[in-house]
C-alpha cells in the first residue's frame, strides 16, 4: 500500500491523541491505532472487531470510542 509522506505524522498525532485521551503510552497507543488504521481500510466486521481487540487488550479504554476518535483524527469517519 502507498503510505503518502504525511502519512506516519498523521498516525503520530492520532496516536499522540488517543494517549492523552484514553491514559495510554506511547507505544501502547501507536499500536492500536495501527491496528484501527487496518481495520478501517478492510472495512465491514474488522472495524467491529478492532472496537472489541482494544478492549480485550486495554480493558480500561473504550472500544467503540477509541476507533471513532482515531476515525475523526485520520479522516475516516465516513467510513463508520
Amino acid at each position: 500500500m502507498y503510505e503518502p509522506p504525511w502519512y506516519d505524522q498523521d498516525l503520530e498525532q492520532a496516536a499522540s491523541n488517543a494517549a492523552q485521551r484514553f491514559d495510554l503510552d506511547d507505544d501502547e497507543a501507536r499500536e492500536l491505532v495501527e491496528m484501527v488504521v487496518d481495520a478501517l481500510e478492510e472495512g465491514g466486521d474488522a472495524v467491529g472487531d478492532a472496537a472489541w481487540d482494544v478492549e480485550n487488550e486495554h480493558p480500561g479504554v473504550p472500544g467503540e470510542d477509541f476507533v471513532e476518535d482515531v476515525a475523526a483524527d485520520l479522516g475516516y469517519e465516513d467510513l463508520l
